[in-house]
Order: C-alpha cells, then sequence, then structure tokens
C-alpha cells in the first residue's frame, strides 16, 4: 500500500517507509517540506564481521572516522533538500558523491532509478512472478548460487533465522527470471542482489519488492545488455577500460600488456557483479549511489581508481602470477576500506570521462567484437 508523503506531491512511499521517516524524527511540517527533529546517523551493521585485511584497530578508527563523516552529511542533506527525494541538480549530483544518509538511502534509490514509477505501474508483477519457478535449468543455477552468497555474512547464514535474507534473495532472483525471461539469471546477480537487500531495511515483502524493481533497474535499465548470453556489452566495456588505461595510466597498462593479460582477464568479474563481491560493503554502496544518480560511466571510474591508488604496487609487478594477485588483493585492503576517501578519488584523479567519448569507445570496440577484427587489445 503506498501513499501520497504530502497532498500537493506526486511523491509517494510505502507507509513502512513512510512510518521510518517519523521513527528517524522526520515530521510533517509544511506542505511538501521534510523537517528533521533529530537524527544520530551511526556506522551501520551490514552483518559482515570486521575484515581480515585490516587491525582491528584500524577498523575501528575506520569506523569512528566514517560516523563523523556520516553524521556530517545528515547536517548537510537537511539543510539543503527539504523535499524527499531532492530533484536532479548539480547540488543533488555533488551530494549522491559524498554519500546518501542510510535512513533515506532507498527511497532516493528508488526514485533516482525509475523503480518507484515502474513498481507502481505494474504492483502486481512481483507477486505474479514469485509464484511461479523460472525454467529447470535456471532454477538449479540460482539454487546453487544463494547459499555461496556472502556466506560470512549473519544475514545470508542460517535461512530459518529472525534476520536472515538467503530466502528472499532466492525468491527475488527466481521472480526476475520468470519476468523477464530474456535475461533470466547470470552469476554476479545474485550479489548485486544480496547488496540491495541489505540496504532495504523494511518488512521482508517490501523489501522483496523494492529489491526486485531496484535490479530491474540496474539490470535493464542502467545496464542493459551486460547480462546477455553473449556478454557483449561487458565485453565491450573490458575494452573500453583497457582503452582508457592507456590513455590515463599508461605505464601500468604497458605492465599489463607486456605480462600477457588482458583487462578483460582482469575487469569482467568488476562489470559482472557491480564490485558487490569485489570491494568492501560501504564502498560498495557508495559506488551505488553514483551508479543511479550517474548512470554506467561511474564503473570506469571505479576501475581507474583502484588501479591508480595501487600504482606503486602495480608497477613493481613483472611476472603474470604476482600481477593477478596483486589485482585480486587490491580490492580489498585500507584504500578501498576507507570509502570516503575512495570515492573522493574517483572523481577527483582522472579528468573528465564525457559520455561521448565513452559512447565513441562502446561503439568503436562493438563494431571490432561483431567484425571479429582479431585481437583488440
Amino acid at each position: 500500500m503506498y501513499k501520497r508523503i504530502f497532498p500537493d506531491s506526486h511523491i509517494e512511499m510505502s507507509e513502512t517507509d513512510f512510518a521510518a521517516l517519523i521513527d528517524f524524527g522526520f515530521c510533517l511540517h509544511e506542505p511538501s517540506v521534510i523537517r528533521r527533529l533529530s537524527f544520530n546517523e551511526k556506522f551501520p551493521d551490514r552483518g559482515f564481521e570486521s575484515p581480515e585485511y585490516v587491525e582491528d584497530d584500524e577498523y575501528s578508527d575506520f569506523v569512528q572516522t566514517y560516523e563523523s563523516v556520516l553524521q556530517r552529511r545528515v547536517s548537510r542533506w537537511e539543510k539543503y533538500f527539504s523535499t524527499l527525494p531532492p530533484k536532479k541538480s548539480a547540488r543533488f549530483k555533488r551530494f549522491c558523491r559524498k554519500g546518501i544518509p542510510d535512513h533515506i538511502r532507498p527511497t532516493v534509490w528508488m526514485h533516482l532509478s525509475g523503480a518507484y514509477e515502474r513498481m507502481e505501474a505494474n504492483p502486481d508483477a512481483y507477486q505474479i512472478a514469485v509464484s511461479k519457478v523460472p525454467p529447470t535449468h535456471i532454477w538449479n543455477v540460482i539454487l546453487a548460487d544463494v547459499p555461496r552468497t556472502f556466506p560470512e555474512n549473519k544475514h545470508f547464514q542460517d535461512p530459518d533465522g529472525p534476520s536472515s535474507k538467503l530466502v528472499s534473495l532466492k525468491r527475488v532472483l527466481s521472480a526476475f527470471a520468470v519476468h523477464f525471461p530474456k535475461v533470466g539469471y547470470c552469476q554476479g546477480m545474485n550479489y548485486i542482489a544480496a547488496v540491495l537487500l541489505l540496504v532495504l531495511d523494511c518488512p521482508p515483502n517490501e523489501r522483496e519488492v523494492k529489491a526486485f524493481w531496484l535490479l530491474d533497474a540496474l539490470i535493464n535499465h542502467i545496464l542493459p545488455k551486460y547480462y546477455s548470453s553473449d556478454m557483449l556489452a561487458v565485453r565491450v566495456d573490458c575494452m573500453v577500460f583497457n582503452q582508457l588505461l592507456k590513455d590515463k595510466i599508461p605505464t601500468v597498462h604497458k605492465i599489463i600488456m607486456n605480462s600477457g593479460i588482458t583487462c578483460t582477464l582482469l575487469a569482467t568479474k568488476w562489470f559482472i557483479c557491480l564490485f558487490a563481491d569485489v570491494l568492501p560493503i560501504e564502498t560498495t554502496i557508495r559506488v551505488f549511489d553514483c551508479l543511479f544518480y550517474e548512470g554506467d560511466k561511474v564503473l570506469f571510474r571505479v576501475c581507474l581508481s583502484l588501479v591508480r591508488l595501487h600504482y606503486k604496487d602495480l608497477i613493481q609487478c613483472n611476472e603474470f602470477p604476482i600481477l593477478i594477485t596483486a589485482f585480486r588483493n587490491m580490492c580489498k585492503d585500507k584504500q578501498t576500506l576507507y570509502c570516503h576517501q575512495f570515492i573522493e578519488s574517483m572523481f577527483r584523479s582522472h579528468g573528465s570521462l564525457p559520455k561521448s567519448k565513452i559512447a565513441k569507445l562502446r561503439n568503436q570496440f562493438t563494431q571490432q567484437i561483431e567484425n571479429d577484427t582479431g585481437d583488440p587489445e
């Protein structure tokens, strides 16, 4: 059941979300205005243990540092954005880059991505789809992948636990495969859907519906053709990354080429799971903040930042296995754990990445693949 937030507004949200705003200290003050009374943004518990790749005191420092960032961002959002969600603007984009407060993140994602509109236009779609079973070959892959999704996370361990999201994950992936049979299911979607379920803090049924439509927004609208049977778009974007790396960080590009490795080998997993099984969880969620606002070119900034932040290590790699290990390890360390600094580096360190240039490179490499002109890298 969905209701309008304000009498004269087109913005709607579920009664659960509406109540959550009140619980978090929001009240209706004037028509189309939200006034925040009090909220203390704490570091969110996503269900993961502290990571093994940093010492406990270092992780505690990260939590403390990031909590101050979160509280500052809440203060800034309440100062500049009185309506929820705000209209798109340069300031709104900048604020998304700096992080959406966790308690309004689901609502902002739903509106930015168009998921709310599609959900409202198809109110029964999820319930119809989830009542069916996808083709056997797809269903078997989903059943195999679900238990392997974030097994270290307490929300994805005990299927019968009070906070378990395993059943919800299986239902969302199954419903997606039924409702969008041309896409079906591809390995990697499980991690994306799992991140969505972790962010959506609402009752299971509502959480599943929203995760379903946010997954649709990512798979079918923001990243169409990524999950086609030939993975053409992913292959193309790996080649685009290769070219951007050559243009912007040529020393590392030369080392990669001399080692006999391609960017397709190194980055396919990054693109397929949208970094959900690659980066620390808070960093992944911050990437999603940008992805929902700015679209898929954000992924190239993530790739370039990973390389640039680990430049000193990468230029020391002179053998195939050492380079592979370096790329595997660089995705989860202090550089990527400090998500606020990582996101800042994405937009500070690489110059402009105009959509026109990305589109031109994509067209070029798509034609190259389709014409089978040889090894593109």
